[in-house]
């Protein structure tokens, strides 16, 4: 058994990995087929899911949420067909105390009030925050993003301490607030923290939510409808995330793998365990939840990158870290160099610092492969700054310095720097989520 005692709240979960022996051998499953160990298993890609989740008929031992027929939480997708993952439950209870003691990692407690920003049923986030929250003995105001008035109420505005929800929808609705009510300081005088979850934080939009809902606290909470909390942001290293290891198992394909994997689509990438690489090594991670009842989740490629980082030793327990890079699918490749959401973000911010309001890099149209790929790159000033040819040069360079062998490219040829007066809004609606890097292929 898996004891967790966190601010003086116990969550027991069993060993992530004392269910291996309860799951394998795996024989004639309709998802998996026929595996005899945990360590055979191939990765799951979300495509496979998709397909198996959308035409399986599930019976009974899938359980029923008021509002909805059955429990299915529908994730956005990341192809071109979402998915929706069943849970008992069993699984439902177990996921529960999983998001409460992702929240207490944050903060949150007992006597807490929070607004919830997350989209309604059957969306999966609406759901998580308010079973989560109220796990922890936290109070929810509302349900979700379409009745956040209700946590504006002349009852409520005192009890708000704490904001969940997608940056743009955090950023958007505190905007929304602040226009028709007024300083979100004065409307929610005990706001302390924004819980961030469903996209990349950068800098600038962590500034911004600070300044627009008056918190001193902003914590990113990484995870996916699929194996649901990930990790969460840490309060000693802020940037950096600490695993959920207590529920999931955690391992990593290199990017040397996944480069041989982009050359052939035929290679089949080699997967390690997490916390068997050497801290700095960059690749896409792979999750496990073996605990389901209805469906394990085994080696389940979700499409993010990260890099991992020196574990943390603090508090007597070794809590492994990473850092979340981006979508796989949203790859910049400079001259056959990768280059991630958050080491383009990191570069702007050198380069530009406050100055920089937002950005979108487009891969230009046309037939291009390899270094013929060339890329638009959108720069949105701050009101009220002017952005000068020193200011191009210096986001050109602070790129380079992402990546060693960037060294050796000619970016100058390769992106384009476009200063824009403003870049189009995506709408809010459900777990809104930025669209930063646009690419044709």
């Amino acid at each position: 058994m898996n004891t967790v005692d966190h601010k003086n709240v116990t969550f027991d979960f069993p060993a992530p990995r004392s269910y291996i022996s309860q799951v394998f051998p795996i024989e004639n499953h309709p998802l998996y087929g026929s595996i005899p160990s945990f360590e055979d298993a191939p990765c799951l890609m979300p495509a496979s899911l998709a397909e198996y989740t959308q035409t399986r008929e599930w019976d009974s031992e899938v359980t029923s949420l008021e509002i909805c027929p059955a429990c299915f939480f529908g994730t956005s997708g990341t192809t071109s067909r979402s998915k929706q993952i069943p849970y008992s439950e069993t699984d439902l209870q177990r996921q529960k105390f999983h998001e409460a003691l992702a929240l207490r990692k944050l903060g949150m407690h007992a006597g807490d009030g929070v607004v919830s920003l997350g989209a309604p049923l059957p969306s999966i986030s609406g759901w998580a925050i308010t079973n989560g929250s109220t796990a922890t003995g936290a109070t929810v105001l509302n349900s979700s993003q379409i009745d956040y008035e209700a946590a504006l109420s002349e009852e409520n505005r005192g009890k708000a301490t704490i904001v969940i929800g997608t940056p743009i929808v955090v950023r958007e609705i505190g905007l929304a607030i602040e226009e028709e009510y007024g300083p979100l300081r004065e409307v929610l005088p005990n706001m302390r923290a924004a819980i961030i979850f469903g996209d990349v934080l950068p800098s600038a939009i962590r500034a911004d939510i600070r300044r627009i809902w008056g918190v001193p606290k902003v914590y990113s909470l990484y995870g996916t409808v699929e194996a649901d909390v990930v990790a969460t942001e840490s309060v000693t290293a802020p940037g950096t995330m600490d695993l959920m290891s207590e529920r999931l198992i955690f391992e990593i394909i290199p990017e040397s793998e996944l480069m041989k994997e982009r050359e052939n689509a035929g290679y089949v990438p080699k997967v390690a365990a997490i916390d068997q690489v050497p801290a700095g090594t960059i690749g896409e991670i792979v999750i496990s939840d073996l605990s389901r009842d209805v469906l394990p989740i085994i080696r389940y490629r979700i499409g993010d990158l990260i890099s991992v980082q020196t574990p943390d030793s603090s508090g007597g327990r070794e809590s492994q870290r990473i850092s979340v890079l981006g979508r796989s699918r949203n790859t910049v490749l400079l001259g056959n160099v990768p280059l991630y959401e958050m080491q383009l973000t990191s570069a702007l911010e050198m380069a530009l610092g406050n100055k920089l309001a937002d950005w979108r890099i487009v891969q230009q149209e046309g037939k291009q492969t390899g270094s013929d790929r060339k890329y638009h790159l959108f720069a949105e000033p701050t009101m009220g700054i002017d952005l000068s040819e020193n200011d191009r040069a210096g986001i050109l360079a602070a790129i380079k310095t992402q990546r060693a062998a960037l060294e050796q490219v000619d970016v100058e040829s390769l992106i384009d720097v476009i200063w824009t007066e403003r870049l189009q809004q995506i709408p809010v609606q459900g777990d809104a989520k930025s669209r930063r890097i646009v690419l044709t292929a």
